[in-house]
């Protein structure tokens, strides 16, 4: 049908399949008649090969122009013309340009089309036609073409235009529109034809009628005209191109001769000339406009050239359009795996009741003949499918797999077991998962190909001549495949379907082990339960005193008569009440631990000073116990990082913790080193070793230590402890890159030891950096702005109303405002909120969210609802200052109209810097 390669004969395989993509086809030193090739050298303008059909034209030998200058062919005003046109890389413009033959006083005219190869400049000469258009006559039929193509609605109506519109331009037989599958077949989608020929369309054709090698031609050169394929090859004089000593490369010639595989093929379809159109998008060779004519026809250079730029065009409308249809497709493919998944967070339907319901969606979508859907030990089945045992065979065959998505069309040559049900199964698209030591798939069936794809003539069966050599298909009628044991390929679009509803069947897999876990562990799950929201209960009645407890030790600071060793107390319940509060969002935490989402959150510290801090808590706690509390940390050990100096802390708080809380005597020892490094990069490994003399691990216990919840005998006999110290730990050095490993011996100590890499500053930390690092000091920079508030004796204009409900957290509260220069009135509940608000407008309300009679959201609400009623211009603003401090509640505070939100326990700096930026907006 379009031009292939002859397949030659070779001992090892009489038919010479692998021979398909050797023949070098455009090597073949010969043209087609319609025209002459002259190539000659560009320096000294000698003849160096041309066609022997000169003696047609000119009635000179083609034997005496070897050598001779084109003077001998060309009159001089031509030459000179050819000669300017050298300079050029791209010769590509001048193309098609009159050209003048004078030969003993005779003059023939000839359009030229040239091009560069191996050296040579090849001059392809065709006669002038008297019988064709001008050429905008064609350009602008092309460009008429191009926007009749452009109306059409769907991808389909839009092929069937473009062959119309091409026929129209060439005036062939037969046009048809051949698109390139994945595997390099082809199928005719659109066809245009005169109505007493057969048609093709619909026809599908091997991968081996157009070879690698042919298609790479058709890549290069976008058309390729035959014009009378009964007609003789040209042989071209001589046959070796003197600068490379092989044939001539005519990749770009558009007079290159047919291969004779590619002859007898079109002879035997009746085609006596033919044409190609290439449809080239993205970088890839998309597919191809045929075109076939039962007599001889030459098309004209301008004709051609017009048809090339009606497919340059369209090759992107085409494939565009039909990118736009396949993405119509996967829109339909998510509208549908939406609803399953609506259907499947539904408690109140059944997972397998769901997939059975939508069978013909679930058919559809991958255009399949069955499917089985496998969820743990339950299997459905829906249209036509195998039995379950060999479904049950089949699954564990999968779980052997490593692919999530699998597919073939050819089971049984993986499987052999499939062999029995090839009527049914002779492909499948199976998607699986494994989850929980239980498996899920679903499994699409396809049945034998055959009776389903029509071939244009057994791709297997091309029969041999007398010579022994390779001929196409001795009939081009419709023949259905054969081939046993095959079904239709899955396409791209349908793998790519199969890939995104894995994630449905993610869903319903998680859905059904969730529904697992509660009938195996319903005691299990109440308690998970009852600890969420015991832990987030707890956090909001704990961090409630905490707001009390550092609210006092901030303005304890703030008091220039403190003494060096009262101010040095204050710090250290400051830095514990920290470290509490540390300890309540760690184990709220715990949770995000168990999903995997801890966050990594670098800063820049002094690590010496941080050390310092941390003897400092501990030493309280080794000295109650009369032990030796030692930091041995090595000279060499930086003093400026950036590492997460949170979880570090927690880490090390923890090891100590333990050390001491399970020591009666002697020593806990915390080493401290640099280890050595072979690069020279800023990142610094620092090794951690922490020894005690306690009373040491049994072996037995070692392997559950860091898990949650877990304590040892000696942990439980202390009745102290949550069980969660060395899980976060440990889940906090991985996040960090590290790991805690452990050695201990009974009554002897226990030794804790891991390694952190951290980024090494070369240059100190400024001041503010370092007192910004360190919780010890996480005073200072408001103590300072306070102080000079203070001096400045600030008298600030911002009107506020203070909400909240417990006595101690409004005095907290309004004495920090004084110190920062601010006053405030007080409500302690929304009711009263509301009140105020009828007699006064307040330009920001701090409002607590836990409050009786009306809490601060629905004070909130009703606040914002009358100023949208009211069509008020100036708004108050409303900050949530609340113990409620989970993400969530933020995203309700925010929902409620709340514009901003501060945490309790309430830091002075913190609350300085929001009210400045509030002062600044009025």
């Amino acid at each position: 049908m379009i031009e292939v390669q002859s397949i030659s004969p070779n001992a090892s395989n009489p038919f010479g399949y692998e021979n398909c993509d050797r023949e070098q086809i455009h090597l073949l030193g010969h043209i087609q008649p319609h025209g002459i090739l002259v190539a000659f050298n560009e320096l000294d303008l000698t003849i160096a090969q041309i066609s022997a059909n000169t003696i047609d034209f000119f009635n000179t030998p083609a034997s005496s122009l070897i050598g001779k200058h084109l003077s001998t062919l060309f009159p001089k005003p031509q030459i000179d013309t050819l000669v300017s046109f050298l300079a050029q890389k791209d010769l590509g413009i001048f193309n098609p340009t009159k050209i003048t033959v004078q030969i003993e006083k005779k003059t023939y005219l000839f359009q030229g089309i040239m091009h560069r190869s191996d050296g040579l400049l090849v001059l392809e000469l065709e006669p002038l036609s008297t019988d064709i258009d001008s050429s905008f006559s064609f350009y602008h039929l092309a460009k008429s073409a191009a926007a009749n193509v452009r109306q059409a609605e769907s991808f389909t109506e839009m092929s069937d235009l473009l062959v119309q519109e091409i026929r129209k331009i060439t005036q062939y037989d037969r046009v048809m529109l051949y698109r390139f599958e994945t595997d390099n077949s082809g199928v005719v989608i659109a066809e245009s034809k005169d109505e007493q020929i057969e048609s093709f369309l619909g026809l599908h054709f091997p991968a081996a009628d157009i070879p690698e090698l042919a298609r790479k031609l058709y890549y290069k050169n976008w058309l390729r005209q035959i014009v009378d394929v009964n007609s003789h090859p040209v042989p071209i004089v001589p046959l070796n191109n003197p600068i490379t000593q092989g044939p001539i490369d005519l990749s770009f010639s558009t007079l290159r001769s047919v291969s004779p595989i590619h002859i007898k093929y079109l002879q035997k379809m009746g085609v006596s000339a033919s044409f190609s159109i290439s449809l080239i998008n993205a970088g890839k060779l998309w597919g191809l406009i045929a075109c076939h004519r039962f007599s001889p026809r030459y098309i004209d250079y301008e004709a051609r050239k017009a048809c090339e730029f009606l497919a340059q065009v369209m090759s992107i409308e085409i494939v565009s359009r039909y990118e736009q249809e396949l993405k119509n497709a996967q829109e339909r493919i998510k509208i549908i795996q939406a609803k399953f998944k609506r259907n499947i967070l539904d408690p109140h339907q059944s997972i397998n009741d769901i997939f059975s319901q939508n069978a013909e969606n679930l058919l559809d979508l991958v255009k399949a003949q069955g499917v089985t859907i496998c969820l743990s030990d339950r299997i459905s089945e829906i249209g036509t499918c195998p039995s379950q045992k060999f479904v049950s065979s089949l699954i564990s065959w999968l779980d052997t797999k490593s692919e999530d998505v699998f597919h073939t069309n050819c089971l049984s040559h993986l499987y052999p077991e499939a062999q029995a049900v090839k009527d049914i199964a002779s492909g499948i698209l199976a998607i699986s998962i494994s989850l929980n030591h239980a498996s899920y798939h679903i499994i699409w069936f396809r049945s034998e190909v055959v009776q389903t794809v029509n071939w244009a003539g057994d791709p297997n069966k091309l029969a041999l001549d007398d010579e022994w050599e390779l001929t196409p298909q001795r009939s081009f009628e419709l023949w259905k495949e054969t081939v046993r044991t095959k079904s239709l390929s899955w396409n791209e679009v349908e793998i790519e379907t199969a890939t995104e509803l894995r994630s449905t069947l993610m869903l319903a897999a998680l859905e059904l082990s969730q529904q697992a876990l509660r009938l195996e562990a319903e005691r299990a799950q109440v308690a998970n339960l009852a600890k969420s929201s015991f832990l987030a209960r707890m956090s909001h009645e704990l961090r409630t005193p905490l707001n009390a407890i550092l609210g006092c030790t901030q303005l304890m600071n703030l008091d220039n008569s403190l003494t060096q060793s009262v101010g040095e107390y204050v710090n250290i319940i400051n830095y514990s009440s920290e470290h509490l509060l540390c300890l309540i969002d760690d184990i709220l935490e715990m949770s995000k631990i168990e999903a995997g989402k801890i966050i990594l959150n670098e800063t820049q510290f002094d690590f010496h000073l941080f050390l310092h801090n941390l003897r400092e808590m501990m030493q309280i706690k080794a000295k109650d116990k009369n032990l030796q509390l030692i930091f041995a940390v090595h000279p060499n050990s930086p003093q400026y990082i950036k590492a997460d100096e949170r979880k570090l802390r927690q880490i090390l708080l923890n090891l100590l913790g333990n050390a001491i809380k399970f020591t009666d005597k002697g020593y806990v020892l915390l080493r401290v080193s640099l280890m050595d490094k072979e690069d020279e990069s800023s990142k610094a490994i620092i090794h951690y070793e922490l020894e005690d003399s306690g009373i040491g691990i049994a072996p037995e216990e070692i392997d559950n230590l860091f898990e949650a919840f877990v304590q040892t005998s000696s942990g439980k006999e202390s009745q102290t402890g949550t069980g969660l110290g060395l899980a976060i730990s440990q889940q906090f050095a991985h996040c960090m890159g590290g790991h805690i490993s452990v050695s201990s011996a009974l009554n002897k100590g226990t030794i804790f030891q891991f390694d952190l890499e951290v980024e090494q500053l070369v240059e100190q930390l400024s001041d503010v950096d370092i007192k910004q690092s360190q919780i010890l000091v996480s005073v200072q920079p408001s103590i300072e702005i306070i102080k000079e508030t203070n001096k400045q004796d600030v008298s600030n204009s911002l009107r506020i109303l203070l909400v909240e409900d417990i006595t101690y957290n409004q005095i907290i509260a309004l004495k920090f405002l004084k110190k920062l220069g601010y006053q405030a009135d007080l409500a302690v509940n929304g009711l009263e909120v509301l009140n105020a608000l009828e007699h006064k407008f307040y330009d920001l309300i701090l409002m607590d969210i836990q409050m009786p009679e009306m809490d601060g959201l629905g004070a909130t609400r009703i606040i914002r609802q009358k100023e949208k009623d009211t069509m008020a211009i100036k708004k108050v603003k409303i900050v949530a200052m609340t113990a409620n401090t989970m993400e969530e509640d933020r995203e309700i505070c925010t929902l409620a109209g709340m514009d901003d939100f501060i945490s309790k326990p309430i830091k002075i700096d913190e609350l300085d810097a929001l009210l400045k930026r509030y002062s600044k907006a009025l």
